[in-house]
């Protein structure tokens, strides 16, 4: 199941394949049998056939692992031409990165795996996977699935046709053999939906790169186009490229990096760029102790004292430590807040000074303009003593804007101003806090940024 989600700063734009990938791996299976296309002896036709066993045989492995996925998402403003798509593409292929603006910028980190259903995701380290679509852990921006592991089951289990070799040319990966291939309408199960309205099916075309040599697939590009006259899409380019990872003692085809281009018909353009790393296998696993008693209870002496349950309306002054880097940090990321000062309690300490809480950013964002602005929102989940943790549910008390108070600035086509903690705080995820904070460059978290949040 390939599914996935579009869209801009404050739009939602939504692009589910509503397929199973255990039901594409058993098509895959179905048509390995390929009927000949080029000559049953050609070399086309004998080095497409290798290379798709060989893809078939990885997405039948692929719900045994794990990467850790780090994109990085931006959005361009295009130089305003109309709103005419043949004329926004014509204008931004021309002209490249020439003269596109930045806007907006963020970094995810995901942990991401193929299911039954669909591809699954979760904060970077999570004890569980969240679900199979992206936009259940962060609510703006671009965002999109498919790349891990369900295009592959979709153009090699039985969507594509229409294939064509193109021969050898010589690619930034080395000099490969290029496939081109076709998923129309009646096959595809490429969806989107803009907000409010339902999904759509459109088709699809791209091509695949393969040595010639080792048959092992390098590269898979698609691009997609015939969207509605009244969506705001143009069209959307998926890029995977793929190399072998070791993993155990086996090595294993997986993505290296990938990145979605869409170009919008409002005269924008996101990019999400994701590189996979830390790919492993999971599975179950058991510990074995030796100093528990009969019916597996740990003897007095071995327990670890629980931390008391903060009672409600404890208030907390936190400051961040080790510091929040933008240049590297990424939303996903863990965060440790230190307790500034001991909270007593009818004369007894509930909280020590030096306490920590533990939790993750879930939003590490900046928009440029005249005044460029940072975002971050942070959610703690824990409170830990002396290697002790407990679970601990908290709510800000001085969220909201950061920033020192300055006039409002007026940008190349618009103009800027800042916005209230009230506009920001709306934002608020959940059990965390928002701050935003103006500033052109990097921002820190550190010992300087002090918080106060509140037991609930």
């Amino acid at each position: 199941m390939l599914k996935s989600r579009l869209g801009v700063p404050g739009q939602s734009l939504q692009r589910p394949v509503n397929n199973r990938v255990r039901a594409l791996i058993c098509v895959a299976y179905a048509a390995a049998g390929v009927a000949v296309l080029w000559g049953a002896e050609s070399t086309a036709q004998l080095l497409f056939n290798k290379a798709r066993l060989a893809v078939i045989d990885n997405v039948k492995r692929f719900p045994r692992y794990t990467c850790v996925q780090t994109v990085t998402r931006t959005m361009y403003e295009l130089p305003q031409i109309g709103s005419s798509c043949a004329n926004i593409i014509a204008s931004r292929d021309r002209n490249g990165a020439i003269d596109r603006r930045l806007m907006w910028h963020d970094r995810l980190r995901l942990d991401v795996a193929v299911g039954e259903k669909s591809e699954m995701f979760s904060w970077a380290g999570a004890s569980q996977f969240e679900g199979g679509d992206m936009s259940t852990l962060v609510s703006r921006g671009a965002s999109g699935s498919g790349e891990f592991g369900s295009f592959l089951a979709s153009v090699f289990g039985g969507d594509a046709e229409g294939f064509l070799y193109r021969g050898l040319k010589d690619t930034p990966l080395g000099r490969l053999a290029v496939f081109d291939f076709t998923v129309p309408l009646a096959k595809s199960h490429y969806q989107y939906s803009s907000t409010g309205k339902k999904y759509v099916t459109v088709g699809y075309h791209g091509s695949f790169y393969i040595d010639d040599e080792t048959a092992d697939l390098q590269k898979l590009d698609l691009e997609a186009t015939d969207f509605a006259a009244t969506d705001n899409i143009c069209r959307v380019n998926d890029d995977i490229e793929y190399s072998r990872t070791k993993i155990g003692e086996n090595t294993f085809m997986l993505p290296r990096v990938s990145s979605m281009d869409v170009v919008y018909r409002n005269s924008t353009e996101s990019v999400n760029e994701a590189m996979y790393t830390s790919c492993r296998e999971y599975v179950g696993e058991s510990t074995i102790r030796f100093d528990v008693d009969e019916n597996g209870n740990l003897p007095e002496a071995a327990k670890r004292p629980e931390l008391r349950q903060l009672p409600a309306k404890v208030r907390l002054k936190v400051r961040i430590n080790p510091p929040v880097d933008s240049a590297t940090a990424a939303a996903g990321d863990p965060i440790t807040g230190v307790i500034e000062a001991a909270v007593k309690e009818k004369g007894e300490i509930i909280v020590h000074a030096g306490d920590k809480l533990k939790g993750r950013i879930v939003r590490l964002e900046q928009t440029l303009g005249a005044n460029p602005r940072w975002t971050v929102a942070i959610l703690f989940e824990t409170i830990e003593r002396a290697g002790v943790e407990q679970k601990v549910t908290l709510k800000p008390v001085d969220d909201g804007d950061r920033s020192p108070s300055g006039p409002v600035g007026g940008g190349r086509r618009g103009s800027f101003s800042a916005p209230s903690s009230s506009s920001i705080t709306s934002e608020r995820p959940p059990g965390g806090g928002i701050y935003s904070f103006l500033e052109a460059g990097n921002l820190v978290l550190g010992q300087k940024f002090e918080s106060e949040w509140e037991s609930k």
